[in-house]
């Protein structure tokens, strides 16, 4: 597997746990998905930066979208922040919870479509299936020290 079809794996897990909390009808259910959704997309952003971005992050073709796709993870992370700030119960979390949705789905088209594809120019087949490799391997890594 090569990074791309690594991170289209994590960017559909991920947009299915929000397809369950939105489908959830108990507030205690949708804290629980959300907290997962909070964990999967902050083990994602860090090691996507540790290895696909930083691969990235020097080469002239890619630079400026690598520069946007951390202002997207950054605004990814103030929403998450927030929402984990604000009891579900609370009206206005699922407003918030849809504009995160929103951000999320915005950068992962991005990501799908433009950085890929200047990411393609750049790194060759090997390199794309060793970074999938180290990804996979830096998340194991941060799990188990998190266990």
């Amino acid at each position: 597997m090569d990074i791309y079809s690594y991170l289209k794996k994590d960017h559909r897990k991920v947009s299915d746990l929000m397809e369950q909390l939105l489908a959830a009808r108990s507030t205690a259910r949708r804290e629980q998905i959300f907290d997962e959704i909070n964990e999967e997309l902050t083990l994602h952003a860090d090691t996507e930066r540790a290895t696909f971005y930083a691969a990235l992050e020097n080469e002239e073709e890619t630079e400026e979208k690598i520069e946007e796709a951390e202002d997207d993870h950054d605004e990814i992370t103030e929403y998450l922040e927030t929402l984990s700030a604000t009891p579900v119960e609370n009206a206005k979390w699922l407003e918030m919870f849809g504009e995160f949705k929103h951000a999320v789905e915005h950068h992962v088209k991005d990501e799908e479509e433009r950085i890929f594809e200047k990411a393609r120019q750049v790194l060759d087949d090997d390199e794309a299936e060793q970074l999938a490799w180290d990804m996979e391997s830096l998340k194991e890594r941060i799990m188990q020290k998190a266990a």
